[in-house]
């Protein structure tokens, strides 16, 4: 368990992965974010080298969260955006492939078979935020199904998307009553939903602008009456919590490694700036101060990094690794923003007004600390895991 090198199997994926990305990624990033659009070749050529397929026709139970770690981690070093678009979907299809009826699993995978399918995960609410029992989209039983109404606010994707994974409050006992039933007060009683984008209901808002990723698609998406089957749900029931706990510490693993691919591409822009920038006559790297933030710069990585392979080989070897998903994130998502931040001062100028990508993956560096939970949340979960299965 506590070997950290790369198998020969992994090394050559790594190697493939990061051709793709350079050859496919790399020469679009900085005019992706540019024109708040994604390279237009981009899921066809990913779907066509079957770099993800191996992620989706496998048995579910295969380890599969360290190789997709890798992979994330390259593609985040050309591109973060490009990382997300490509990688989130994986996650989020393997979950539908786990967790649908297996009528509706096989189409699914008959689908990824012949073209990159984005799903969407539809959480975040401008009220409720983290606080689950806030959150204001409902699903009340119908005749025949279910019912979603509300509206969610930072959806990744959804535009793009084919379906979207909704969590939402409910089934209440009755539709219109206000008490959720078979639940304690300290659960919100979450029912999870997967939605066709192009169901009757459904609206896409106006896409958000923001601070980094300007790539990628993030906007609100309205239900109003949606009317959907019961062979929707996913899980039973309200179970909408454990869900979360079981599986969403998976993609936070692969958030953190996109920190990670971040880091590596500020360390070594700031490195190859020094090896040309002359300064009082000599290279910038002959300078001591410039040399050491790039040592701590590599120190950092190298803690992330072992902290992302962590909570990936538990996950892989069938551990909870929710404690261990939640520091990687954590610390991942504050080294990235020091690696980042340091970058943008050793350059200066340059790394201030764009004219090195440095000042891009200082802005796509912020998400990873928002995303999937804010800081405090996991804060709270290695605090509550502590407790439950104790201290290292």
């Amino acid at each position: 368990m506590f070997d950290f090198a790369l198998t020969e199997a992994q090394r050559a994926l790594r190697n493939r992965v990061r051709a793709f990305a350079a050859a496919e990624i790399a020469p679009f990033a900085e005019a992706a974010d540019h024109d708040g659009a994604l390279p237009a070749h981009l899921a066809r050529r990913f779907h066509e080298s079957d770099i993800a397929s191996p992620f989706l026709t496998a048995e579910p139970d295969r380890p599969y969260l360290a190789d997709i770690c890798i992979v994330t981690e390259e593609l985040a070093y050309a591109c973060p955006a490009c990382a997300s678009f490509l990688m989130l979907p994986v996650f989020f299809n393997r979950f539908l492939l786990r967790h649908m009826p297996a009528d509706r699993a096989a189409w699914l995978r008959d689908e990824l078979r012949s073209e990159h399918v984005v799903t969407s995960f539809a959480a975040s609410e401008r009220d409720a935020g983290s606080d689950l029992h806030a959150m204001a989209v409902t699903v009340t039983r119908t005749s025949d199904g279910y019912q979603l109404d509300g509206r969610k606010e930072y959806s990744t994707n959804v535009r793009l998307a084919r379906q979207v994974i909704v969590v939402a409050r409910g089934p209440m006992a009755e539709p219109g009553t206000d008490a959720i039933q078979g639940t304690t007060g300290r659960d919100p009683g979450l029912t999870w939903l997967v939605i066709p984008t192009d169901s009757p209901g459904v609206s896409i808002g106006k896409r958000w602008e923001t601070l980094g990723l300007r790539a990628i698609d993030v906007s609100p998406i309205e239900f109003d009456g949606v009317r959907v089957s019961s062979d929707c749900r996913l899980g039973d029931e309200r179970a909408g919590l454990q869900l979360m706990n079981q599986n969403l510490a998976q993609s936070r693993t692969g958030i953190a490694a996109v920190a990670v691919g971040i880091a590596r591409r500020a360390r070594d822009l700031v490195l190859e700036f020094g090896k040309r920038r002359r300064i009082y006559g000599d290279r910038l790297t002959r300078l001591q101060d410039y040399r050491f933030r790039i040592a701590d710069m590599e120190k950092e990585i190298a803690a992330a990094r072992s902290l992302v392979w962590l909570s990936a080989q538990k996950y892989d070897q069938g551990y909870d690794h929710g404690k261990e998903a939640s520091i990687a994130k954590l610390y991942a998502g504050q080294m990235v923003m020091r690696a980042t931040e340091a970058a943008s001062l050793m350059l200066g100028s340059i790394g201030y007004t764009g004219q090195s990508l440095v000042e891009k993956l200082f802005r796509d560096a912020r998400h990873v600390g928002i995303v999937e939970g804010p800081e405090p949340i996991h804060r709270e979960i290695i605090f509550a895991e502590l407790l439950r299965r104790g201290a290292y």
